[in-house]
């Protein structure tokens, strides 16, 4: 079931990478108008939503690697998800201080990383047992 929710949201993002931003954008930020995304935003989405997709399939030292990183970038979200989300406005934004998140975005935030996390150990577990 995870492996076709990752799929599915891979897909969306792979194919419609603007329509996810701008929903994102929109859900997540007080003044989502003010916000100027950096050139790079755009293909960076959608480089993610590849991620997704290959997350999504079982393909062995690729899933493994895959959940690795999802496991470091969940853990990060985790601990500290003000700093994660900062460091992500300034990666995907050319104003991020001109943004104001909604107030559930930090819990939110920490909430994925912890997610991120739980999902990725089924993946290590399997990796150690091979």
């Amino acid at each position: 079931m995870i492996r076709m929710v990752l799929s599915a949201i891979g897909f969306v993002m792979v194919v419609l990478p603007r329509g996810v931003v701008e929903r994102a954008e929109t859900v997540a930020f007080e003044n989502p108008e003010d916000a100027t995304l950096r050139r790079s935003t755009i293909p960076m989405a959608r480089v993610e939503g590849a991620g997704y997709l290959l997350l999504g399939r079982r393909s062995g030292y690729l899933q493994g690697f895959l959940g690795t990183v999802v496991g470091l970038i969940g853990s990060a979200a985790a601990i500290a998800p003000r700093q994660y989300l900062t460091f992500g406005l300034s990666l995907a934004y050319e104003n991020p201080d001109d943004i104001t998140v909604k107030p559930w975005v930090i819990p939110g935030t920490r909430a994925l990383g912890v997610l991120a996390v739980v999902l990725t150990v089924p993946s290590l577990r399997d990796r150690d047992t091979e």
